[in-house]
């Protein structure tokens, strides 16, 4: 995994190629290079070595004596067996997987990218078609963010900090910070939080000629299920071989590989599916000690005192001092808490001396890991007239989660015909907010589509392309390359998810419980574990740290210095009132209309001040 930055159509001074540079360094600390094809074509690279990790695999790779050049980011896990299956192409590494896609783009041209399985985003000039190929992965794990110039030059880079440090303007895109403020949404789209500055969306590719000539093209969907397709003979066992095989091919490495670990289901299933095939592996954590908050304490009480796991300890002033920086290198709007603590996560990973590490994102929107897709199952079973069925699902999870489901099959059925609205795991609206009333009737960002296929299944796809899973990878991607460690996902390996497309919506949830295969398989792996607490959606102490520990601070930001009450974006008197009457009540409640506020604040101050 690397930083890649690249301009075409578009002559740069050496001055501005150091400062796009400069700023993906921390993404790749093991080399730098850069290489100037004409006057206006330049490709750039930093390296963070996992594979291959001699001089002759760096970057811009060049290929059949030199008529393409190739810039990647990220890991092709099957390119052992691709440089097994084109034995002729005239390689110049000993197992480099960069110079895997040289290889599969000679023999493919541009259907290259149905035979990768990875996480990537790379660009390939061709010389002797005089042409640049852009692709990113079937999920956007692997991010690419382009600034088309109306003369039709192309800048591109694994980030927006990095185009800028390249004298690309760094504005805000005031529709971006609608969608944020008014609906708690981001990455639903191409759109960035920079004008000007788009990402090519996922299982993309887009060609660029001379003279601006542009054109993209979606390369693979997510599967829709149909009766036809379904196969209702998949065993456990089937499912394990299968999350057994991607694990398999995530190990791929010549440096240290360890794990995010949580005292969640996903990362324990990657940890200990992976000791049963031979690699043990170190966990990294984070947690706040003395709180029931306490990721690593909870570890323990769960799996046991012998997991191995280093501990990083997140306090809430640490993090109202690095809240810009960590905004600054992260380029989103922090989500919560837990996204700072990923990223100090990092930083005592790498200090530990692993640069890659293995996560469980992804599970739940394969594996059908939120309560609202099963809500959707069961209305979707009442809407079809299959009336016991809805009841006998219904009842599974009401006795599961006493006092938690009160909604009758009947309404579930009803929510399904009204509007996609962004919420937390936990059903929590993110919409409360306090635009001024001019900034409240300024456009926004694109509605949501809604996905094909059932209501499970449209559900899992517009969390997987819009609403939750692109910026779950975005936060991850940023927080872990700040300190150049690369974080990679078993669970969002094409294949795994074409084949679990195949496998009955119903067996999801069987017993009453989401992501059941997966809970049935960690039971299995580890003898005597059962998963019996419940769900704590709220795994910081955000809400507590808002209302007591930083309530000064935030008092201090509630002013109007705010650049965003400055901006015009935010009715400070009416923020106030409903922070002053939140503070007063009982209960914690939700806080997610003040963390808009602060972490939008921070935006603007590390980059439009």
């Amino acid at each position: 995994m690397c930083g890649i930055f690249g301009a075409f159509g578009v002559a740069l001074s050496d001055e501005a190629i150091a400062g796009a540079l400069r700023a993906i360094r921390p993404r790749g600390p093991d080399g730098e290079g850069w290489a100037r094809l004409a006057a206006d074509q330049v490709m750039g690279h930093t390296r963070l070595a996992i594979v291959d990790l001699s001089a002759s695999a760096d970057q811009p790779m060049r290929g059949l004596g030199g008529r393409l050049a190739l810039i990647f980011n990220g890991e092709i896990y099957n390119a052992p067996e691709l440089r097994r299956q084109i034995p002729d192409y005239p390689y110049q590494t000993d197992h480099s997987d960069s110079e895997a896609i040289l290889a599969a783009y000679w023999r493919w041209g541009d259907r290259c990218v149905e035979h990768l399985r990875g996480m990537f985003a790379f660009a390939i000039w061709d010389a002797a078609e005089q042409r640049l190929i852009c692709a990113v992965d079937r999920f956007s794990i692997k991010s690419l963010y382009l600034h088309r110039r109306p003369d039709g030059g192309l800048l591109f880079a694994s980030t927006a900090s990095a185009l800028g440090g390249s004298g690309v303007a760094l504005q805000p895109n005031m529709a971006a910070f609608h969608a944020f403020l008014a609906d708690g949404v981001l990455e639903t789209c191409e759109q960035t939080f920079f004008e000007g500055i788009e990402q090519l969306p996922a299982a993309t590719m887009a060609e660029w000629q001379p003279g601006g000539a542009w054109r993209q093209w979606s390369y693979w969907d997510c599967p829709v299920q149909t009766p036809d397709g379904l196969r209702h003979d998949v065993t456990l066992d089937d499912i394990a071989g299968w999350i057994d095989e991607t694990l398999s091919l995530h190990m791929l490495s010549d440096v240290p590989v360890g794990v995010c670990l949580s005292s969640g289901l996903d990362s324990n299933l990657v940890r200990a599916r992976s000791a049963v095939l031979g690699h043990s592996l170190h966990g990294f954590s984070f947690g706040f000690p003395g709180t029931v908050y306490d990721e690593p304490q909870r570890i323990a009480d769960s799996f046991g005192p012998d997991v191995a796991v280093t501990a990083t300890a997140i306090a809430p002033e640490q993090m109202w001092a690095d809240l810009v920086s960590a905004t600054r290198a992260i380029e989103l709007p922090l989500g919560g808490v837990a996204i700072y603590g990923h990223y100090r996560n990092a930083q005592t990973a790498r200090k530990a001396g692993i640069t890659v590490l293995l996560g469980g994102e992804g599970s739940d929107e394969v594996f059908g890991g939120y309560r609202y897709y099963a809500e959707a199952a069961i209305g979707d079973l009442w809407q079809r007239g299959e009336y016991e069925e809805a009841n006998r699902l219904y009842q599974a999870f009401a006795q599961a989660e006493p006092g938690d489901w009160k909604r009758s099959p009947a309404d579930l059925a009803r929510r399904l015909q009204g509007p996609t609205e962004a919420k937390a795991p936990d059903g929590t609206s993110l919409g409360e907010s306090f635009l001024t009333a001019d900034f409240a009737a300024s456009p926004s960002l694109p509605g949501i589509p809604v996905g094909a296929g059932d209501p499970v299944r449209a559900a899992m796809w517009r969390d997987m392309r819009h609403l939750k899973l692109p910026k779950l990878l975005r936060w991850q991607d940023r927080c872990y390359m700040a300190s150049g460690i690369e974080v990679r996902v078993p669970f969002l390996d094409h294949r795994l998810f074409e084949r679990m497309a195949t496998v009955p919506t119903a067996r999801l949830f069987e017993g009453g419980v989401t992501k059941a295969p997966l809970r049935e398989l960690l039971e299995k792996t580890i003898p005597g574990w059962r998963n019996t607490a419940p769900k704590l959606y709220v795994a910081t102490p955000q809400r507590e740290w808002l209302k007591h520990d930083l309530a000064s601070r935030i008092d201090a930001m509630l002013t109007p210095d705010a650049l965003l009450v400055q901006r015009g974006l935010v009715d400070l008197a009416r923020l106030r009132q409903r922070t002053a009457v939140w503070r007063e009540e009982t209960a914690l409640g939700n806080s997610f209309f003040l963390w808009k506020f602060l972490v939008a604040e921070a935006f603007f101050q590390a980059f439009f001040r």
